[in-house]
């Protein structure tokens, strides 16, 4: 019977102790709160590794729970939630609703070969999320960075349709590409208009060294870390994404009508002495009226494909994007279609991971001159006079009996144009990565980058004026590979013991960039019908002097690094990182063949001390951080540092007249360089991060302190060498500044609405110059001259002009004027020609004489400070936002006039000239002669200020509600309108106030492409 006993109460004891040890599983789903599923959010049971993720319907569940066990519900961008499992009253239905909530500091972000929370980071990054991409049409990838972080300034460098952009992180600081270096899903790409923007999913801006000098020679310029969306786990979803939109020119110039122009030239050949014009006013032509494509269609649809398991996911998509020009419709527009796959697969009990990424583009661009004084439809309507008609009484195109000089017809000129260019593009990117420990990873992968560009250009035959015509057509096709390829080996270590964490990363880079090239040309086309359709280099003339052909093999650019990189952190308080990068290239000469690029830095979280807390009534979060570093750029061509051989013409050995022997001579291009460096940037940077209110607010200040060294540039060199100027390091620039990015976000009910905003200042110094005169030379332009520099003391590319005070009123101001006297003892005044009317110059140097002495510094094209607000709210579905952006503290060369081609259209303030004393002091006389050369001297007359504010964008939404939706078996369906380009707050009088053509040759408007005021409708709809 004890026996007995004692096995009962064993059996008690074990049903008990299986009780106590019973597991739970629980299930739901998560929707946000409008009702709309949230696949990928994290489900995790609190201080275990223990989770899962929603799928893409925003299912869940979760095994091995205990009823004491916390469930933690997260996902970027949304409130994180914490439930008690023992709380849980129906285990099988836990759903979980998510609000939107403020920036996480448990997020992570990007960095170079790996990835940080952001409460980690000790470097200046910056991140652009889809959030923020969506929020807006994006014709380019690198719209989407306009405005939206602190120390990036972004610019159009023309609005064609295709058009590049100018992207600068923390100010130029060289005189050559200053572009910062793209990293596409790990690979480094040649350019990123390949890209759909709505296949991004994050892209992180490394500012500072210590974020960027892990990729050594070509981090001098910042870089663009971008990842594009990449498949989850769970059910297969289809998503389109597409809009409909119509353009027009944002803005245009205000210039004279026939009867102004007629006034106008008639005033001024009375003051010049001669008997005005009759003019035969047969027209009153708005040129630009002519030439502009009212309502220009651009869409954009894409179709992608998103789904998979745990073990292999899948992202895969199509797109089209196009775009017709504001100007020449069928001669300036831009079409692309892309196509990616990113797929994903694990294997090995979870530790072999394989992925590969492709990307596939077709574009087709074609174009006109832009920014171009001297030929092209733009600079023709800018200057070609409205008394001239569209077509004459024959039916011809008009020739205008007054402007001369290219300025012709620019409704003929773009009837005749006829260039296109065709991109195939092929991205790849393949991983493999293996867990050879836990906490040891070794990951390798190879990246190519190839594109095919073919160039085709038909002359017909013309005639529009006596000096713009072609008398027999001809045909131009140029056909380019290019093919870059990357291989990478990296190990990853990382190691956690009590409170201290560290993380290593080692590796290596092989890279080659390589080229071929074939171009030819033919003249006449023989068949019929002759036309662009048929213009052939086979169909043309059959002559071995009129054809022509040519091409080659491009250097190849090889590159082949050693990097490392490893980080401490402390208990989440105080946090190291230290960075290394050898790179040796191809472009550099045995001398110095490598460089070296090391970087610190370091981060205190004040607010996990322990005196820290009474803080946290208000602040959740403050970070100090610093850091300083050195990268590089090797922008420069291949084997510059060597000296070419080629022909120096022909020499006669022997007697000359009797028995002389012509043979071909040799002789060295350059000076050798061999010693030539690096270009190096060395910045500085003290930062700090606080969120307040539990992140409600956010606010980040940097300051830093940038110096571009060994810049290299072409020297001087003595004549009798008779060769071209060596290229050597011979100039410095510094740029330093201060970046301040604030953010708000809030709710009440069902209503949230929030803001961020960033503004920056960056003062651009040129502290040294290799040369004798401290000068380097930017851009020329005609009759003007040279209108930007670079100087010691000055900023880079400032204009270099006259400065002016007034106009001479009457002749006592005229006799005040300053003189000198020449070698012959006569007095002259430093401008003999001026007249009452004509503007004063002033003598800088006090010498009486008007000369290059006398140009300064008249003003600077690099904005002091830029900056962006975007403002957005949501209530039951309806969502509004608008984003701005602006700049300022900078000028603009308006320089769009031509001052050769005789009689040219003037803007409407030449109305306000100068007709008496005292009648104006801003506007010359009227004259055409211009003895005092008022409008050919380059001065601040042409100099305005550039300072502008934008409303880039304004969009209003629905979102439907998902219960409805539901009904339908679709998930998310959104509909909105937005505008592009609202509006532009300036006093610039120009067609736009964005230039980013260059760095010392930026700022010069030569009469550049208008931006549009764009209307769309659209629609994201997922299923």
């Amino acid at each position: 019977m004890k026996k007995l006993k004692l096995f009962f109460v064993a059996l008690l004891l074990c049903n008990v102790t299986g009780l106590l040890a019973q597991t739970l599983s629980v299930a739901g789903k998560v929707t946000d709160d409008i009702g709309s599923a949230i696949p990928g959010v994290n489900i995790t049971v609190k201080g275990t590794t223990n989770g899962v993720i929603t799928d893409v319907d925003g299912n869940y569940s979760i095994e091995n729970i205990a009823s004491s066990d916390i469930l933690v519900f997260s996902f970027i961008g949304m409130e994180t939630q914490e439930v008690l499992v023992s709380n849980v009253s129906n285990l099988g239905a836990l759903n979980i609703v998510l609000e939107s909530g403020n920036i996480s500091l448990d997020e992570v972000v990007a960095v170079g070969y790996g990835t940080r929370k952001k409460s980690s980071l000790t470097a200046a990054i910056s991140s652009v999320g889809k959030a923020d991409i969506e929020k807006t049409q994006n014709l380019r990838v690198e719209q989407a960075l306009q405005g939206r972080t602190a120390g990036v300034t972004v610019t159009s460098s023309s609005a064609q349709p295709g058009a590049g952009m100018s992207v600068r992180i923390r100010g130029a600081g060289t005189n050559g590409n200053s572009d910062p270096l793209y990293i596409v899903d790990g690979l480094p790409v040649g350019g990123i208009d390949y890209l759909n923007p709505s296949d991004i999913e994050s892209m992180e801006i490394l500012k500072d060294a210590a974020s960027s000098s892990i990729y050594g020679a070509r981090g001098a310029n910042g870089v663009v870390l971008i990842t594009t969306k990449k498949g989850s786990a769970g059910n297969f979803t289809v998503s389109y994404d597409g809009y409909h939109s119509f353009q027009n020119p944002e803005r245009k110039l205000a210039l004279l009508d026939a009867d102004q122009y007629t006034m106008f030239y008639n005033e001024a050949e009375l003051n010049d002495g001669v008997r005005p014009t009759d003019f035969n006013s047969r027209a009153n032509t708005d040129w630009q009226d002519e030439i502009y494509n009212k309502n220009a269609p651009m869409m954009n649809h894409s179709i992608a494909l998103n789904g998979g398991t745990e073990r292999a996911k899948i992202a895969t998509g199509i797109s089209y994007f196009g775009q017709e020009g504001l100007v020449a419709p069928d001669n300036s527009n831009y079409g692309r279609i892309t196509a990616r796959v990113n797929a994903e697969t694990k294997s090995h009990n979870d530790k072999l991971r394989t992925g590969t990424s492709l990307y596939y583009s077709n574009i087709e661009s074609s174009g006109i001159d832009v920014n171009n004084i001297y030929g092209g439809p733009l600079a023709s309507a800018y200057n070609l006079d409205p008394l001239t008609p569209v077509r004459d009484e024959n039916g011809e195109y008009g020739v205008s009996e007054y402007v001369a000089q290219g300025i012709t017809n620019p409704v003929g000129k773009m009837e005749y144009l006829h260039s296109q260019t065709r991109t195939d593009k092929f991205v790849g990117n393949m991983f493999l990565e293996y867990s050879i420990l836990d906490n040891l990873k070794f990951k390798s992968s190879y990246g190519i980058d190839l594109a095919y560009v073919t160039w085709e250009n038909y002359n017909p035959v013309y005639k529009l004026s006596p000096s713009d015509y072609n008398l027999v057509d001809d045909v131009q096709k140029s056909m380019n590979r290019y093919f870059n390829y990357n291989w990478e080996n990296v190990v990853t270590y990382d190691l956690d013991i009590a409170k201290h964490s560290v993380n290593v990363v080692a590796g290596s880079t092989i890279l080659e960039e390589s080229s071929h090239s074939l171009w030819g040309s033919g003249v006449d086309i023989t068949k019929t019908p002759k036309g662009k359709d048929y213009a052939y280099i086979d169909n043309t003339l059959s002559d071995k002097e009129t054809r022509n052909a040519s091409g080659g093999k491009g250097i190849p650019n090889r590159l082949v690094s050693f990097f490392s990189r490893a980080t401490y952190d402390f208990d989440e308080k105080y946090f190291f990182s230290a960075t290394f990068r050898a790179d040796g290239s191809s472009r550099f000469g045995p001398d110095n063949k490598f460089g070296y690029f090391p970087s610190f830095s370091g981060g205190w979280v004040l607010t996990n001390e322990e005196f820290a807390s009474s803080l946290k009534s208000f602040t959740n979060f403050i970070k100090l951080r610093a850091s300083w570093g050195r990268n590089g750029s090797n922008h420069i061509g291949n084997f510059v540092y060597v000296s070419n051989i080629s022909d120096a013409g022909s020499y006669v050995m022997g007697n000359p007249i009797t028995n002389g022997t012509s043979m071909q001579g040799l002789a060295p291009n350059t000076i050798p360089t061999p010693d030539i460096r690096w270009e190096t940037s060395e910045q500085t940077d003290i930062g700090l991060d606080a969120h307040f209110w539990d992140s409600k607010f956010t606010f980040t200040f940097d300051y830093y302190n940038k110096l571009t060294k060994d810049l290299l540039l072409a020297v001087k060199i003595p004549g009798h060498y008779g060769s071209n100027s060596p290229i050597d390091n011979a100039a410095e620039v510094r740029n330093r500044g201060y970046e301040f990015e604030f953010g708000y976000n809030d709710k009440a009910g069902e209503f949230s609405w929030g803001a961020n905003a960033n503004i920056s200042f960056n003062d651009n110094e040129v502290t040294y110059i290799g040369n004798d005169e401290k000068v380097l030379a930017g851009a020329t332009v005609q009759t003007y001259g040279l209108v930007t520099r670079a100087e010691e003391g000055e900023p880079l590319g400032y204009f270099w002009g006259y400065e002016t005070d007034g106009l001479f009123q009457n002749q006592t101001d005229i006799d005040n004027m300053p003189v000198s006297v020449n070698e012959n003892g006569d007095i002259v005044k430093m401008l003999p020609d001026a007249q009452p009317g004509d503007v004063r110059f002033i003598d800088q140097n006090g010498d009486g004489i008007l000369d290059d002495n006398d140009k300064i510094n008249i003003g600077n094209s690099n904005p002091v400070y830029f900056y962006g607000l975007t403002l957005f709210a949501d209530w039951k579905g309806f969502d509004v936002s608008v984003f701005m952006q602006g700049a300022g503290g900078h000028q603009i060369a308006n320089l769009s006039r031509r001052l050769d081609a005789g009689l040219t259209n003037l803007p409407e303030t030449m109305l306000n000239r100068w007709t008496g004393e005292n009648t104006s002091n801003s506007e010359p006389r009227a004259t055409i002669e211009d003895p005092n050369k008022n409008y050919s001297r380059f001065s601040d007359r042409y100099v305005i200020d550039g300072d502008y504010l934008r409303i880039k964008n304004l969009q209003l939404g629905y979102t439907f509600n998902s219960k409805v939706l539901s009904k339908m078996k679709i998930e998310h369906l959104k509909l909105y309108v937005a505008a592009q380009n609202l509006y532009t707050f300036t006093n610039y009088p120009g067609v736009d106030v964005e230039f980013g053509s260059g760095t010392i040759n930026s700022g010069v408007d030569t009469g550049t492409y208008p931006q549009a005021r764009t209307f769309t409708v659209g629609m994201n709809l997922r299923f």
